[in-house]
């Protein structure tokens, strides 16, 4: 009888935590919707007061973003179908083209956008951080938002692909960042102000709009609310445009949220001229458009990375633009040019993370970086490969002189990622580094060193190179970096 009643009772106690389960997966199975409801009646949000705001950038949060180094950049929306530029075509455009242009969320329906995939490919590629476009200078708003019409969730795909990205880079450990236009042609053509520039924002604009029925300066605080309470820890805001009522929201909102364009320098499609040790980025495509363009002109893998190089010897982020095609998918040249930089990433990402700007930015075609507080400094150098038919197994190398660097007696200079040491000497002259590169990577053709050699098989990637250099200080006369 007793173990009768303890075998009822068992049965009973797993059915309990059966039902139990079951309910906790049905709550977790509708969370979004739960939290979507939930919106619909807005609980009021608790804002730090004005007057307490710190209207700057989180001095700890700086440091980590300027130690990342590599960001990948996503623009995308439903323009992704005609291969344009995204929101600029709306520029002088006519209202039969605005239209027409509108009217391409109608058949936006991305079934084979897999943001998993393409948080693991950013990983593989060494990226640090993403800058999601939540919101273009169109206005269409790829979340779900209660402030516009004009979104994701009222397309044919009809789900918040922000939430997707979120959770989908955030579970490969790369941090979050989202892109938001203050300029928002949707707003300026239902209101009648088609006389504003497409790319900025009226804040006093009075006329009301979206279901909300809110003026621009409260529709635009109330979905960068959205943006930092519905998505989770929210790591970055990048405001592409005038944004002073946003950034004061933001920090009210959150006050360690990093604030990229907008609060820091932010230049597109160029690297500036000197050093500036401080946090700014680089913006840059992997080909001319920052939306999906098919037949794109793909930039080159080593135009990449030695964008990345120089941007990091300069002291800057490089934010790597790709745009995903219609269907959801990242295009092939984009794959193959961040798998390609994910090589480079493996193999000498060290030198690029967590490091800053060395005395000089490079000697003549050496660059350099150095890592924080330890004395530890990182030469970027190509290599010689040509194949000269008396020597078919001579290893790609260089013998490089450095004039900005005093090595120490405990100096150890290696080649990134391969074993053992480089040959050095240092003298009255500067550090003399004869760099070989012996690990065998992948496999590239080389032409000969005469007109009429033959094109050989040879161990590369031909790209540049890292040498690390550990208890070195600068030198007494240090050369002059461009």
């Amino acid at each position: 009888m007793n173990a009768l009643m303890n075998r009822t009772g068992r049965t009973t106690a797993r059915a309990a935590w059966g039902i139990l389960a079951l309910a906790v997966l049905a709550l977790l199975g509708c969370g979004r919707k739960l939290a979507d409801d939930a919106s619909l009646k807005r609980r009021p949000l608790s804002l730090i007061p004005e007057a307490n705001v710190r209207m700057s950038n989180d001095p700890a949060k700086t440091e980590t973003f300027r130690d990342a180094g590599l960001g990948l950049f996503i623009h995308w929306g439903p323009n992704s179908q005609m291969g344009t530029e995204i929101s600029w075509p709306l520029n002088q455009a006519s209202d039969d083209y605005v239209k027409k242009y509108y009217a391409l969320a109608e058949t936006f329906n991305p079934v084979d956008f897999r943001p998993a995939e393409w948080a693991r490919m950013a990983k593989l590629a060494g990226v640090e951080y993403v800058c999601f476009t939540a919101k273009h200078h169109d206005g269409f708003c790829m979340f779900d938002t209660d402030y516009s019409d004009f979104k994701i969730t009222k397309t044919p795909y009809g789900r918040d692909i922000l939430a997707g990205v979120v959770d989908a880079f955030r579970a490969e450990g790369i941090l979050v960042g989202i892109y938001y236009s203050p300029g928002d042609f949707r707003y300026q053509f239902e209101t009648g102000h088609r006389f504003k520039h497409l790319y900025e924002p009226d804040f006093t604009s009075p006329d009301l709009f979206g279901p909300r029925k809110t003026s621009f300066i409260d529709y635009e605080r109330g979905q960068v609310e959205e943006l930092l309470t519905r998505y989770g820890d929210i790591f970055m805001i990048w405001f592409d445009g005038n944004c002073e009522p946003l950034k004061r929201r933001s920090w009210q909102v959150k006050q360690d949220v990093f604030i990229g364009r907008g609060e820091i320098p932010t230049p597109e499609q160029e690297i500036p001229g000197k050093a500036d040790d401080r946090a700014w980025e680089s913006c840059m495509t992997t080909s001319i458009q920052w939306a999906y363009q098919p037949e794109a002109d793909i930039r080159t893998p080593r135009e990449i990375i030695r964008n990345l190089i120089s941007i990091r010897a300069r002291g800057g982020n490089m934010l790597l633009n790709v745009g995903p095609r219609p269907d959801g998918r990242i295009a092939p040249p984009d794959e193959a040019r961040l798998r390609e930089l994910g090589l480079w990433m493996m193999l000498y990402g060290e030198a690029v993370r967590g490091v800053r700007p060395w005395t000089v930015t490079n000697e003549g075609d050496v660059w350099f970086t150095q890592r924080r507080g330890d004395g530890t400094v990182y030469a970027f150098t190509d290599l010689d490969y040509a194949v000269d038919p008396a020597q078919p197994n001579r290893a790609p190398g260089r013998t490089v002189t450095l004039t900005s660097v005093q090595a120490s007696p405990e100096t150890k200079i290696s080649l990134l990622s391969q074993a053992g040491d480089l040959e050095w000497k240092q003298d009255a002259k500067g550090l003399h580094i004869k760099v070989e590169r012996r690990q065998t990577v992948q496999l590239i053709r080389r032409p000969g060193t005469k007109p009429g050699d033959p094109i050989q098989i040879v161990w590369g990637p031909d790209w540049p190179v890292a040498v690390k250099i550990t208890r070195a200080r600068p030198a007494g006369q240090a050369a002059a970096g461009k």
